[in-house]
């Protein structure tokens, strides 16, 4: 794909030349900032909670010297309490910005703004559906990890893998190495079929239990995540799964020495705080190889 100018929207957009081009000019910006976007502006327009995401969003335009508009709380404070379409409000915004991030609970809505928007608008998740960026920092953990190789590599996703859409969009860009799925939860929240058979049709070695023993054989990467209980009808309906995978000391003590253990975090009860010294622990070493993949992409969407 071009960067340039482009809506990033969904994880389809990307190949695994793309994404290796991506992945070289963050190693760049890891060895320091620029200001390249001296002069330029983001908006971040957030519908829902969030940290990490806005501030890696605005951490990593900041770095490379551009200035930051950022709504934290648009449910509440703007327009739309007073019943503003979203297409208006990307015209609006993209008056202000040169560039806009956006999450939004409901599928499908930052398309919409982007409809609007007269500049590049990049998806920060909207609702079970997408997170492209928070799957380009996670494949590009492991790339760093295995230099660039990984093809016959296990990658197993432990949690909540129905409504879970950083999930969804590291299966969409892993399918671009030969890697093989291991898929643990309970039934309930399986990884939709939709995602499962299509990784199977496409001859993926698939792979899904309820065990979590048994899903962690042989595995070389292991991405947990949390119940997603905003995507529950109840708190009730959510808690019903509350601490059914725990990965803690014990469980890693079955685990390969070279396996590293992931998660978009936040985290809930899903890894024990024991584990966080563990050397294969890897995190906090996402959060921060976020704000670097952040930086290239919003540089090359800009082209600079």
């Amino acid at each position: 794909m071009e960067f340039k100018g482009q809506n990033i929207l969904s994880t389809d957009q990307f190949d695994k030349e793309s994404m290796e081009r991506l992945f070289s000019r963050a190693q760049e910006m890891e060895k320091g900032g620029s200001d390249v976007m001296k002069g330029k502006v983001l908006a971040t327009l957030f519908f829902e909670p969030s940290t990490r995401t806005r501030f890696s969003f605005e951490a990593a335009f900041l770095k490379l010297g551009g200035g930051v508009v950022s709504g934290a709380d648009m449910m509440t404070t703007s327009s739309i309490k007073k019943r503003e379409t979203l297409q208006d409000t990307g015209a609006t915004v993209s008056r202000y910005a040169d560039l806009i991030a956006m999450r939004h609970p409901e599928i499908g809505s930052v398309k919409e703004l982007a409809e609007g928007s007269r500049v590049p608008v990049i998806n920060a998740g909207d609702g079970a559906n997408q997170h492209p960026t928070q799957a380009l920092l996670d494949v590009y953990t492991m790339w760093k990890e295995w230099n660039g190789e990984l093809d016959g590599k296990t990658v197993v996703m432990v949690g909540d893998l129905r409504n879970g859409r950083v999930p969804h969009s590291q299966c969409d860009l892993l399918r671009h190495w030969k890697v093989k799925f291991v898929f643990v939860s309970p039934i309930a929240l399986q990884m939709p079929e939709e995602i499962s058979s299509g990784l199977k049709k496409a001859g993926f070695s698939v792979t899904e239990t309820e065990s979590l023993e048994e899903g962690l054989e042989g595995a070389d990467a292991v991405c947990s995540t949390r119940i997603q209980a905003e995507r529950f009808s109840s708190k009730e309906a959510a808690a019903k799964f509350e601490g059914v995978y725990v990965i803690d000391a014990k469980v890693m003590e079955g685990l390969g020495e070279n396996v590293i253990l992931m998660h978009p975090l936040p985290r809930v009860d899903e890894i024990a705080k024991e584990v966080d010294d563990d050397p294969r622990a890897r995190y906090f070493d996402q959060v921060e190889n976020g704000l670097f993949v952040r930086m290239a992409l919003m540089a090359m969407v800009l082209d600079l």
